[in-house]
């Protein structure tokens, strides 16, 4: 080898090395605000102070280092999704920190299970583990003994995990499911798009703007889960193969009859060369059976979500999409067949407004929106936060539409899945909550779209493209913790309050009336079947002033009129958060109460501690031999 050819390979050596260097290099600088990020997140434990929260909920009790630790991560993120030579694993450990700051640090500080529903779906499981079976007629919370999938697999974990209860591990619910969709979140955009950059992004959005809080222990999160498997199962598997370019589409819908002609041609159009082959025919079956069963698994695990997910493949079976056209047939079978047939007693009791639902558009959508002008301060200010987030969402991906579309690239797939949820708004109101579940259904796709605004087509790094997404993804989170920690004076309880419910059932007798200012505190999470509830905001304007005012004569006319053994009355400070912020009776009503029954004679304090108290009294009952003195010293040598 001579002097020259020598000099040349050292030069291509040197110049792979200065290569990989300097990819270290960038590597290295985004890695680095990841690692400082998690220390500063991790030493914020050491200073939070739960007893700060207040009408912002848990910003005003976290300090200068969880915040820090966030604004290093969203750098990292930034400076990752930049670099020429992409890092899919770097960015991955980013989306990951992220989900543990933002949906672990509840769990962590807290020590408790946080949302009362959560303790309701406990004390489903807790039915299931002590009676082996539902009770579908049951009269109290039977929505969910008509729909026991998630609640039946949950118990089953419970017993064979060797747990005495679901509360052992509900509380990581959140960061759990989190970690779940982003696994299935990655798969499904890598099915919408082959640029990892709009993947990665896309990924990081949804968990900057998923404040709703459909994450914790619930069937939804469960049920979530599943839809995003099925769709992306559909998207990957029964897809057709040349998406309809912008300029098809705008011939199409300028002629007449341009929606009987599109639905049409779905019938005719050319499917994959996959899809025909007699090697994959197998596969094919495998995967059609796969979200048959997820189908089903939704359909009865949660009352909502086959619906969305028979909405979504249809608009993808209508826009030419996938090629199994009766997938949302069948999905709609299987989710109104369970109704049918095994939901009978549910459905039998709560007709009258499923159907008063129906085609009531501004209803339905006006049902979710609390009214501001009886909120706090506070509470207004998160309200309307959390509506111009959710605007915002819709504007960045909107826009991202556009601006691809504008590039040639029609993302029709990801439009229709987005839009696809908007018709269950004028088919229920879903307890008022039908605009946070379009929203949540939605999220997926209107992130993946906004991503498309940054990175309308695939490019190897653009340091400004980067650097505004950062920028966006930054003020997204600010709103992002005002939406999601804003309300932790109602979703927060103390230890206190734990412990106040748990002696409660301990020594409440059976068959007595369980009495609250508002049902948002540790309740039915056990035993739950045994008791009658009522909430004094649920009574009729006049009984509820009626309460405020004589607390102790209402409730023991409410409970003599029940015809029930004994009656107690909790309060607590979550109770009192509620009332307060969302003005559903008077502010500081519940403190009144508080005060009104400890100085009757009618009620002795059972429990009394900073977060809550409770109340006992008896109730003599007709044909009854227990007096009410007994039952009072029953209650109180529990």
């Amino acid at each position: 080898m001579n002097a020259g050819v020598l000099a040349s390979v050292l030069y291509e050596r040197a110049a792979v090395l200065s290569h990989r260097s300097q990819a270290a290099g960038r590597g290295a600088v985004a890695v680095a605000p990841l690692g400082a990020g998690v220390l500063l997140w991790a030493l914020s434990f050491r200073s939070i102070d739960l007893s700060r929260i207040g009408d912002f909920g848990l910003l005003s009790a976290l300090p200068w280092t969880f915040y820090a630790g966030l604004a290093l991560l969203t750098l990292g993120f930034a400076l990752a999704l930049g670099t020429p030579r992409l890092s899919e694993a770097t960015l991955a450990a980013h989306v990951v920190a992220l989900i543990l700051v933002l949906y672990g640090t509840p769990t962590i500080a807290y020590g408790t299970l946080r949302y009362a529903w959560a303790w309701k779906h406990v004390g489903i499981v807790d039915y299931i583990q002590r009676h082996g079976s539902v009770d579908p007629s049951i009269s109290f919370l039977n929505a969910y003994h008509n729909w026991p999938g998630f609640f039946a697999l949950s118990a089953l974990y419970t017993q064979l995990a060797g747990f005495g209860s679901a509360l052992s591990f509900a509380s990581w619910a959140p960061p759990f499911f989190n970690l779940l969709f982003c696994g299935a979140l990655v798969l499904l955009f890598r099915a919408l798009t082959t640029d990892r950059r709009r993947v990665w992004l896309g990924v990081w959005l949804f968990f900057c703007t998923s404040w709703v809080g459909q994450d914790y222990f619930a069937p939804q999160a469960f049920s979530y889960f599943l839809f995003l498997v099925a769709v992306t199962v559909c998207v990957a598997w029964f897809r057709l193969r040349e998406p309809p370019t912008v300029e098809a589409v705008r011939r199409l819908v300028r002629s007449p009859g341009w929606a009987t002609r599109l639905v049409r041609t779905a019938e005719r159009a050319d499917v994959d060369a996959r899809w025909h082959s007699d090697a994959c025919r197998g596969e094919r079956a495998a995967m059609t059976l796969l979200v048959v069963g997820l189908a089903t698994v939704v359909a009865v695990s949660h009352q909502l979500t086959p619906f969305m997910l028979m909405l979504a493949l249809g608009g993808l079976v209508v826009v030419q999409r996938i090629g199994l056209r009766s997938l949302p047939l069948l999905v709609a079978v299987i989710s109104i067949g369970w109704v049918a047939l095994f939901a009978v007693a549910f459905l039998r009791g709560n007709l009258y407004w499923i159907a008063d639902s129906l085609g009531t558009l501004t209803t339905n959508t006006d049902s979710t929106l609390i009214n501001l002008a009886q909120a706090s301060h506070g509470q207004q200010v998160v309200a309307r936060v959390d509506r111009g987030l959710t605007l915002m969402v819709w504007l960045l991906g909107a826009a991202g539409f556009a601006r691809m579309a504008r590039n040639g690239r029609l993302e029709l797939s990801a439009g229709v899945l987005a839009l696809s949820p908007f018709g269950m708004i004028a088919a229920n109101a879903y307890g008022g909550e039908i605009l946070f579940r379009v929203y949540f259904f939605a999220l997926p796709f209107a992130s993946l779209l906004a991503a498309g605004l940054f990175y309308p087509e695939p490019l190897r790094g653009d340091a400004r493209a980067a650097a505004a997404a950062g920028l966006v993804s930054a003020v997204l989170l600010g709103g992002f913790l005002f939406a999601y920690y804003g309300k932790e004076r109602q979703n927060y309880f103390a230890k206190g309050e734990v412990r106040a419910a748990r002696l409660l059932y301990r020594v409440a007798t059976p068959g007595s009336l369980l009495v609250a200012g508002v049902n948002n505190y540790p309740w039915a999470f056990t035993h739950y079947e045994r008791y009658s509830y009522l909430s004094l905001a649920d009574l009729l304007p006049r009984d509820r002033r009626r309460a405020i005012a004589d607390p102790a004569d209402t409730i023991s006319s409410i409970a003599r009129r029940a015809r029930v053994p004994c009656a107690y009355v909790v309060i607590t400070a979550s109770q009192k958060g509620t009332v307060d912020m969302t003005g559903v009776m008077p502010p500081g009503s519940l403190t009144t109460i508080q005060h009104r029954l400890a100085a009757s004679r009618s009620f002795r304090q059972l429990v009394r501690n900073p977060s809550a108290v409770v109340f006992g009294m008896a109730v003599e009952r007709l044909a009854s031999e227990r007096s009410a003195a007994a039952c009072h010293l029953e209650a109180g040598s529990r």
